[in-house]
């Protein structure tokens, strides 16, 4: 029996988005296009804002769509819970910017206000929030004290989001930051930084100077 080649290390390839022949390419916009209009003739009546050229696939849950606005140019993937809730202070209002890519089993929940920014891409199964709830009187069952502790929670332009990352209320994420997949955000992250991890904290950070990403040392106060 001849030995297995051996594993080559990473390497960069470019993704075929689109079908290489000319009238399959032709072909594929058209179809985007098409359901691009669908989406917008399909959802823009019920939202607060969904721009032309966005589209939202087959959502799990929608709660208060009129409080949730969706840019230009949005995919969001089958399976979404986008969940705007009314609350004592007034209703919540979620923001998704343009180009913003969400896939399979996106959940956003809001109880003052969610943001996020353009071109962001979120994998599947990211869970964002701007709220959790109250469990300061141990004597009284969360589930029957009707509170929630809230603060707003803002992805900015161009972050990325891995499989199953969770962000919890009152976080910032700033531009071009990465969160790996499972992590979970407890605390705001600087700009173009990876965080990963249980609570999720800096592991590399962007050197503009070296053209690449540094590790990020333990005892960085920044972390």
């Amino acid at each position: 029996m001849s030995e297995a080649p051996p594993l080559e290390g990473q390497k960069a390839v470019r993704l075929r988005l689109a079908p290489a022949s000319g009238g399959r390419r032709v072909r594929a916009v058209v179809v985007r296009r098409l359901r691009a209009i669908a989406s917008f003739v399909r959802w823009r009546p019920r939202f607060g804002a969904f721009a032309l050229g966005s589209v939202l696939e087959s959502p799990l849950l929608l709660t208060n769509p009129g409080h949730v606005e969706i840019g230009r140019g949005v995919h969001i993937r089958a399976g979404a819970r986008i969940e705007a809730l009314d609350t004592d202070a007034g209703p919540a209002r979620i923001v998704i910017g343009d180009g913003t890519s969400i896939h399979l089993h996106f959940h956003c929940g809001a109880a003052l206000r969610v943001e996020i920014g353009k071109n962001v891409l979120i994998a599947g199964g990211v869970y964002v929030t701007d709220h959790d709830h109250a469990f300061d009187d141990p004597s009284q069952p969360v589930i029957a004290n009707e509170a929630v502790l809230a603060a707003p929670t803002i992805l900015e332009d161009e972050c990325w989001l891995g499989e199953g990352a969770k962000v919890l209320k009152g976080v910032r994420i700033g531009r071009g930051a990465i969160v790996a997949a499972g992590a979970i955000v407890t605390r705001d992250v600087p700009a173009y930084t990876i965080v990963a991890g249980i609570p999720a904290r800096p592991i590399q950070r962007w050197d503009a100077r070296a053209s690449a990403w540094v590790p990020v040392p333990n005892g960085d106060p920044r972390r």
